[in-house]
């Protein structure tokens, strides 16, 4: 049955079979939980709103009409979730300034070379989280889950030239904070 496809799952869920929507929680769980997590940045919140998305969604499985993938709906449900989560915590950010010097070329490619996997997602977390809400959500959705740019849109409601244009400018304002950050992090190993 793990070869079955969303669609087959939602229809012998809906006729009573409840214990095959684990199928879909172990096929989505992944995704749904780096969603949240690029969007909240905390582990604990990430977790409860993976968990509150697929209950939301399992009570929901009536009024899915089959009009996107189940894949595009799930996102939906947890980006809303997650930020309607961000939204109630409001959560008190200060604004670190970095006063890196530009006096000398930083050989990015040669750098993260070096680094470990690990720490390779470490620096991209911390680029990432520099990064505004609507260019990191693309990003996530875009290179994590995989997402083309139609359904990004249906997904965050904005439009694919607008989404290509935060894809754009994410990519760029994510090499500029991992270049920095890479760069402060050699000056400390120094």
């Amino acid at each position: 049955m793990n070869n079955a496809t969303d669609i087959e799952i939602i229809r012998i869920v809906l006729a009573g079979n409840t214990e095959m929507y684990s199928l879909l929680v172990n096929r989505y769980k992944n995704k749904v939980f780096s969603l949240a997590y690029a969007i909240v940045s905390n582990r604990e919140d990430a977790e409860e709103i993976a968990q509150d998305a697929f209950v939301k969604a399992f009570k929901g499985l009536p009024s899915f009409k089959e009009r996107s993938s189940f894949s595009t709906w799930m996102y939906r449900i947890v980006v809303n979730t997650a930020l309607n989560k961000k939204k109630l915590k409001k959560l008190v950010t200060v604004e670190a300034t970095d006063q890196i010097k530009q006096n000398e070329p930083l050989d990015f490619e040669s750098l993260t070379a070096y680094l470990k996997t690990d720490d390779q997602k470490k620096f991209i977390r911390m680029a990432l989280d520099a990064l505004n809400e609507q260019e990191k959500l693309c990003l996530t959705l875009f290179y994590l889950n995989e997402l083309s740019v139609k359904e990004i849109q249906e997904i965050t409601r904005i439009s694919e030239s607008n989404i290509k244009v935060l894809l754009l400018r994410g990519r760029k304002h994510l090499h500029e904070q991992l270049k920095k950050l890479l760069k402060s992090e050699v000056k400390n190993l120094i």
